[in-house]
């Protein structure tokens, strides 16, 4: 592993645990940035391993684009994402996956990863071509016109992290999975999609949540 690598690893130090000390992460990756060029965000690496479908529903799409960030300081920053629905079963929180992007007339995405049934999370293959988050779980932390299914560990209500005692309840369930409509840095769109999708699915929901958006190479 390269010393790049393993000061990248470094800055990834509290991506899902928002409980950490955020301003000395801040500060030890500012040193590191004196030395390398920030890191591409990852999810650009991603193929896109979709199943397209028909209709379209614009719902802002000018604000559904997470602009990549290049920055090499640790950042949060404050989005608003769409849960259609949680659970312990992949296989039914693929089907409600698909139902949704139907309706939406999105497409559903794995961004390369898939469910391992021993370690019961979503992970990238073992042998992938992103070597640092081979056989591990990347979330995700853009908007786009795709639905997917994620670990909700890494998205942490802000209200709960205000808590010690219900986040710490939170950040020990890693197992939970839910799916992810979209996200959107203004709630105001994300109450527009939650209408759409309220009649058909009742357990969804908004969640403000504070994503990590640095380095994360």
């Amino acid at each position: 592993m390269t010393v790049k690598k393993i000061l990248c690893m470094i800055c990834n130090v509290g991506i899902y645990s928002n409980q950490m000390n955020k301003m000395k992460i801040m500060l030890l990756c500012l040193i590191v940035s004196t030395y390398f060029v920030a890191c591409k965000d990852s999810s650009g690496k991603f193929s896109n391993h979709s199943e397209p479908l028909s209709d379209t529903l614009s719902i802002a799409k000018q604000d559904t684009q997470i602009e990549e960030v290049y920055d090499s300081e640790v950042s949060y920053e404050l989005n608003y994402v769409v849960m259609v629905a949680d659970g312990y079963n992949y296989d039914s929180l693929r089907k409600i996956a698909i139902q949704t992007s139907k309706l939406l007339g999105l497409k559903f995405d794995t961004l390369d990863r898939y469910y391992n049934k021993s370690r019961r999370k979503i992970v990238l293959p073992d042998n992938h071509e992103d070597d640092l988050w081979a056989g591990d779980y990347i979330f995700r932390r853009v908007g786009g016109d795709f639905v997917s299914i994620e670990m909700r560990e890494a998205y942490i209500d802000t209200l709960t992290e205000k808590s010690k005692i219900k986040s710490e309840s939170f950040y020990a369930d890693t197992l939970k999975m839910f799916v992810f409509a979209n996200m959107y840095p203004e709630k105001k769109h994300a109450d527009s999609l939650l209408k759409i999708l309220k009649p058909k699915f009742k357990q969804a929901t908004i969640i403000p949540t504070e994503i990590y958006m640095g380095c994360m190479h």
